[in-house]
């Protein structure tokens, strides 16, 4: 009986986290194909290199658990350090430069969940209006070029480590702990997943639908405020153009994570594992070589796999209730 619940215990564990097979697959193919992958050089400059990624995809995480999208959450990234920097350029103060990067995240974002939530507008459209607003509020602000004289200390603390973490990648797994907590452990989280799995149900339950709507918004709009202002720690300097390609990395690793985006079913833990999916694969296929446009084929394969597993889950999940 004992080594048949060892063996039925790793066989749960894949079937409601299919992500994690697959990271193990990607560990042991690269392993072999590259001496410097397990690294812990590597291994740290893959955590470094998709903090903000996990950080923004955390907030799209908590949108898609309703059934909603944010497509502005990477100029708002972009608009937040630009914004974040300038801030730090004229007072030399890394904390208010991050809270202006925060007020950049909470403004676009509570603007998507008035838009959204109470003004009844889709979600799709608005947000893309809103990240072509954030975009060129980054490039209006910076002309287009970087936004140097950032703090030495902040620039320090992007270089250096927490419990052999980098630092930035630190911030970026503690934000996804304490947003997973939120979502598993509160009657807010509890109110998401309902309102995500049936609108009506949640109406009829009582549940202000539409403040829970604005506010995964306003949350997705912060966590891209701080992710942005993340990046000038882990860049040195803020970039206006920061944000432009990881918009689809976000959804993608959200989506291979095993999150609907249909509402009602997926989990931060998933995203956790999605990101590191798509973070472990384009760093092992850069060094075996792989030419860039090959890359993109195989990213989207796995999304297609990821989308499928998340609806088997869902059918799942749905059957047993």
């Amino acid at each position: 009986m004992t080594g048949n619940k060892l063996l039925k215990a790793p066989l749960n564990i894949a079937k409601t986290h299919p992500s994690i097979p697959i990271i193990f697959g990607l560990l042991i193919t690269f392993s072999l194909f590259s001496p410097f992958f397990l690294t812990g050089g590597n291994m740290q400059a893959i955590m470094s290199a998709n903090a903000v990624i996990l950080i923004a995809a955390v907030g799209q995480t908590m949108v898609l658990l309703t059934g909603g999208i944010d497509l502005s959450v990477s100029t708002v990234v972009s608009a937040g350090a630009v914004v974040a920097g300038t801030v730090m350029l004229v007072t030399q103060s890394v904390f208010l430069g991050f809270i202006a990067a925060v007020a950049v995240g909470l403004t676009f974002g509570m603007i998507n969940g008035l838009l959204i939530g109470y003004g009844g507008l889709n979600p799709f459209i608005t947000t893309m209006g809103t990240g072509l607003v954030a975009r060129g509020i980054a490039f209006w602000q910076s002309q287009g070029i970087a936004v140097k004289g950032t703090p030495e200390s902040l620039v320090d603390f992007g270089f250096s480590s927490i419990l052999g973490i980098p630092s930035v990648a630190f911030v970026s797994i503690v934000i996804a702990i304490v947003c997973s907590i939120f979502v598993t452990q509160t009657t807010w989280g509890r109110k998401v997943i309902l309102f995500g799995s049936n609108r009506d149900s949640a109406r009829y339950a009582g549940i202000k639908t539409r403040l829970i709507e604005m506010s995964v918004y306003l949350v997705s709009g912060l966590l891209a405020g701080i992710a942005g202002f993340i990046s000038i720690a882990n860049l040195g300097n803020a970039i206006p153009g920061v944000g432009d390609t990881i918009l689809l990395i976000i959804i993608g690793g959200v989506v291979l994570g095993g999150t609907s985006m249909f509402g009602g079913e997926g989990s931060i833990t998933r995203t956790i594992l999605g990101v590191g999916i798509l973070a472990i694969l384009t760093n092992g296929l850069n060094l075996i070589g792989i030419p860039f446009y090959d890359q993109l084929i195989i990213q989207g394969i796995l999304i297609f796999v990821g989308n499928g597993l998340a609806t088997k889950l869902s059918e799942k999940s749905d059957l047993a209730m």
